[in-house]
């Protein structure tokens, strides 16, 4: 091999020396920087959730008053008619009591909607029914109306007994069971806010 000349023996002296240092630093420096710095932004993150998480924590009262009262406006909305006009009310009305007079073995004759009026924050809907029935489907229809949801009113009850039939044998009147019914039923929808 041949002699290196001044030049060349620094170089190879600055490689010697620079050399170590360089594999010092990236085989462990660098690496223990890089797993710093991702630690670093892990905390961060970790800060970051738990600064929500402890904001969150700090409104749970207030969500659970707003979960609260929603549950009672569900409820109480349980009392009311649905429908988002007066109309689709009525129609949901006149519905429900169809429902009521043929489960009760009543006899649907006909079903008018009244005009509907404002009430304080209420819309009133009325519905006038006209049906026959005897004497214990006028009950049940009655019960049914009085324990129903939504809550219903009978404002007005007309009942009209039906001619009885002449018997042929004894040429006498026997009472008839079944009896005529009109009546005005109201129900009441929250008037949406303006």
């Amino acid at each position: 091999m041949a002699p290196l000349n001044n030049t060349q023996q620094r170089l190879v002296a600055w490689a010697l020396l620079v050399l170590p240092g360089l594999l010092l630093y990236f085989a462990l420096i660098a690496p223990y920087l890089s797993w710093v710095r991702s630690n670093q932004e892990q905390l961060a993150d970790l800060r970051f959730h738990l600064e929500r998480l402890t904001a969150t924590a700090a409104e749970e009262s207030f969500w659970r008053s707003r979960l609260e009262a929603a549950r009672t406006h569900q409820a109480a909305d349980r009392h009311y008619l649905s429908g988002e006009t007066p109309a689709l009310a009525s129609a949901e009305l006149q519905k429900h009591l169809s429902e009521i007079v043929r489960t009760a073995g009543g006899e649907l004759t006909s079903t008018q909607v009244l005009p509907h009026r404002q009430e304080d924050r209420f819309t009133r809907i009325s519905v006038l029914v006209r049906f026959s029935a005897n004497t214990s489907s006028l009950r049940e229809v009655l019960h049914r109306i009085e324990s129903s949801r939504p809550l219903l009113i009978v404002e007005s009850l007309t009942i009209r007994s039906l001619p009885g039939r002449l018997d042929p044998k004894t040429r006498q009147l026997l009472p008839a069971d079944r009896m005529t019914v009109d009546m005005e039923v109201v129900g009441y929808m929250p008037t949406p806010p303006s």
